[in-house]
């Protein structure tokens, strides 16, 4: 008899999503609510007539923002495929690895999406631990999955990487 992980987890590591589009295009507005709460202050962001003559040619969105175009909007709600985490977010859950708590994550940027691309967006399951480690919250394991963002032209925008624990709670004092 294997263990969790080669009997149940590992079979999903480097599967992909299907190609999923932004419900939004690239959007001034979306681009100025990002800058004003950052305060980010970069003319390519804001300024037309800057942007124009920069070497972007319009208003570019911060590479930063990549991970916005991938979020399903709370109303009304939208059904994303499902995704290659749903499987191992599954048998974990069963095994009582039921709570989350994100780790780390990181972003390559390649090229900033312009006003009006349609950004797309495929996620595959990178990594998850082969045995569960001892944390200070419970025993876990660690689950990674990478994004890849391109345009309407298929033009990649840049990558993220995002590592997750799932862990099982250690059991309240009495």
């Amino acid at each position: 008899m294997g263990t969790l992980y080669e009997e149940q987890l590992s079979r999903h590591i480097g599967k992909e999503s299907e190609r999923v589009e932004a419900v939004d295009a690239v959007g001034p507005q979306m681009i100025r609510h990002w800058v004003e709460i950052m305060r980010d202050e970069n003319p390519a962001y804001s300024d037309p007539e800057w942007a124009n003559g920069s070497r972007h040619g319009a208003i570019v969105a911060p590479g930063a923002m990549m991970q916005v175009w991938s979020m399903a909007p709370v109303w009304p709600p939208k059904e994303i495929p499902d995704l290659p985490i749903a499987p191992i977010d599954e048998v974990l859950t069963e095994q009582g690895y039921t709570e989350v708590v994100a780790t780390g994550q990181s972003q390559s940027i390649v090229a900033l999406a312009q006003v009006g691309d349609t950004v797309s967006f495929v996620v595959r399951l990178a990594e998850v631990s082969e045995t569960d480690k001892s944390t200070r919250l419970g025993m876990a394991y660690f689950v990674t999955f990478e994004y890849r963002f391109t345009n309407q032209d298929d033009v990649l925008l840049g990558t993220l990487s995002f590592t997750y624990m799932r862990y099982k709670p250690e059991p309240a004092a009495a």
